[in-house]
């Protein structure tokens, strides 16, 4: 080897003769393994570990180091390392010392990857939030458009409200079929009778009552198909009022919840346990965050929301914002079981995998209440199970869902198959 320094940085050189290197440094040790070989260095000083920097050329490697405290060193190697206990101890606090900066930066990124995804489904929330807005706008533009139009037909007298209706059926926009009807039954000028002639009421009467017709009038016109207008006071009885609706009375009653089973089995206890502890899982958290909003600390909002991203195919923010729900409150097996299916959409089988194994741990005591959640649940493993290629696994949930679930058709059809897949693959192993 070859080592050269200065104060602040020093340079070690070594030659290996193979492609091949896996360099390890730490403060005081610096390890360098070229198969079947390797060269190791118990440093007398310490080092800058995140700013070492190995170059390898042709059969050389070059180990640039940069020292803790600018200084000339009298020596490169720890004296201490020539006992081999001491020298394996050196090695042991080497190891420990970066697995430890190793889990550090782990929890950092991962800290950063969480607060990313939370940024990432507050802009979704955000764009979903913005689009109501702004259709809510448009809807109260519309709303604000037709009172002020109500308001201008108020402030009319009858002449003008006349005219106004005449010129919008000159433009079509108001003739209705039903309209029509009643128009083309009261559009004769006269009317036989008994061999006389009849003459209808004058033209401003029948012109005011097309125009009660189309402003949705609560008045309700008579059957008059087979009667005969004679007077205009007799055309006034045309229209009737419907008076006011009659009013009643709803009588609600709640029936107590029914348990199947007979009272000396019955399982109301570990219901009631089941129902308490959903109820705990479900409620609204007290985070330190002053900027979350109270909804956003509620998990089954973050759930209904999250199932509006999985809807619309937006798998990532619908698994961040069940994450984010779990993270509030990791108590509600829903957002596992729902989570694992955006996993599996994902092809990310192991994740579903563990997220339904929580899931059935969290769905006790196993009662009627939660038997389909369990069911729906084993069937969602088991298919998981089926993608990574671990069918026995695969076939062990899919029986416990059939137990729990004997009327299930398509259950018992998966576990023929998976049964037949087995003992094919047995035979084809065994030839």
């Amino acid at each position: 080897k070859q080592w050269y320094q200065r104060r602040v940085r020093g340079i070690l050189r070594k030659t290996v003769k193979t492609a091949n290197v896996d360099v390890f440094v730490t403060p005081f040790y610096v390890k360098v393994n070229f198969s079947p070989y390797f060269f190791e260095l118990h440093l007398f000083h310490e080092v800058e570990d995140k700013s070492a920097r190995a170059v390898l050329e042709k059969d050389t490697i070059t180990l640039h180091l940069t020292k803790k405290l600018p200084a000339k060193w009298k020596a490169i190697r720890n004296p201490e390392a020539k006992d081999s206990a001491t020298r394996q101890q050196l090695v042991q606090n080497a190891i420990k010392y970066h697995e430890e900066r190793v889990r550090v930066e782990l929890e950092e990124r991962m800290k950063v990857k969480a607060k990313q995804n939370g940024q990432a489904l507050r802009t979704a929330m955000d764009q979903d939030s913005q689009e109501r807005d702004r259709i809510e706008s448009i809807k109260q533009v519309e709303r604000d458009q037709v009172a002020d139009e109500m308001v201008e037909w108020q402030k009319l007298d009858d002449d003008e409200r006349e005219q106004k209706y005449l010129h919008s059926v000159k433009r079509g926009s108001v003739m209705t079929d039903t309209f029509a009807e009643v128009i083309s039954s009261l559009d004769k000028t006269s009317t036989e009778k008994d061999g006389s002639l009849i003459n209808s009421y004058d033209e401003r009467t029948y012109k005011f009552e097309k125009i009660k017709f189309n402003l949705g009038n609560p008045l309700k016109p008579r059957d008059y198909s087979s009667e005969v207008i004679s007077t205009p006071d007799q055309k006034s009885l045309l229209w009737e009022s419907s008076g006011p609706r009659k009013s009643s009375e709803i009588a609600v009653r709640f029936t107590p919840r029914y348990f199947p089973s007979a009272a000396r089995e019955s399982l109301r206890e570990e219901e009631e346990t089941w129902l308490a502890k959903n109820t705990r899982a479900q409620s609204v958290v007290k985070l330190a965050d002053g900027d979350t909003k109270e909804k956003e600390r509620n998990p089954v909002w973050l759930a209904d929301k999250a199932s509006i991203f999985y809807k619309q195919g937006n798998f990532p923010a619908a698994i961040n914002a069940y994450s984010e729900a779990i993270n509030i409150s990791s108590g509600l097996p829903k957002l596992y079981i729902n989570r694992a299916s955006a996993y599996i959409v994902l092809n990310m089988f192991e994740n579903a995998v563990t997220d339904c194994s929580q899931a059935l741990e969290l769905l006790t005591p196993p009662v009627e209440r939660n038997r389909m959640s369990r069911v729906r649940t084993l069937a969602k493993r088991g298919s998981a199970y089926c993608q990574l290629d671990k069918l026995q696994q695969a076939l062990e949930d899919y029986r416990l869902a059939q137990q729990l679930a004997p009327e299930d058709q398509n259950l018992r059809v998966d576990v023929s198959l998976l049964e037949n897949k087995l003992e094919f693959n047995t035979k084809t192993i065994l030839q």
